[in-house]
């Protein structure tokens, strides 16, 4: 075990066995996770001893414990599989994932690539409204997809004839609906 786990255990005595035995078997196998022991940990001893232990700032931004990466794909309902496909591969630019299988699912989809990420377009009924939607994406759910020129995206709506607006904050972003009103936001990074 490294010093950081053992720190994590010099409060075990003030739990039960059995909080004890769980805690040590937490650290002992799994070294990282050693935060989340230790925020346990403070939990049992404050309802033992009935006091406040404050978490410090690096303990309460501390990566969950199962391990997050990144987004692997985010789900777009499309009504026309074709159309949205038209959208995102000739308009935005992005690239059909082939090797994702398209035929194991109750109904049509294709996947496209975003960076190291993807978009599933699923040809599902949609259960929200498409009228009464902000005009704004922004103030819509939406997915955000980080670019290296607004400026040039811009252009490509301009000449595709897609609405679109601005981010309201004035930082370079901005915002557009695919055929199926879903809220796109294309952020300059």
């Amino acid at each position: 075990m490294d010093a950081m786990a053992m720190r994590c255990l010099s409060s075990l005595p003030l739990l039960s066995p059995s909080g004890y035995r769980n805690a040590r078997a937490v650290v002992r196998t799994h070294p990282a996770n050693c935060a989340a022991a230790r925020r346990r940990i403070r939990t049992h001893m404050s309802v033992a001893t009935g006091g406040e232990q404050a978490l410090t700032a690096q303990e309460q931004f501390q990566e969950p414990d199962y391990g997050v990466v990144s987004i692997h794909h985010v789900g777009i309902l499309c009504e026309n599989l074709e159309r949205s496909i038209a959208f995102y591969q000739d308009i935005l630019g992005l690239k059909v994932n082939l090797a994702r299988p398209n035929d194991k699912l109750p109904y049509r989809g294709a996947w496209l690539w975003v960076g190291s990420e993807m978009i599933h377009l699923m040809e599902l009924p949609n259960p929200d409204p498409l009228t009464g939607r902000p005009e704004h994406g922004g103030r819509d759910r939406h997915t955000c997809v980080a670019i290296k020129d607004v400026l040039k995206l811009k252009e490509i709506f301009d000449k595709a004839g897609i609405s679109y607006t601005l981010s309201k904050s004035g930082r370079p972003a901005i915002f557009a609906r695919d055929p199926d009103g879903n809220a796109l936001e294309f952020t300059q990074v």
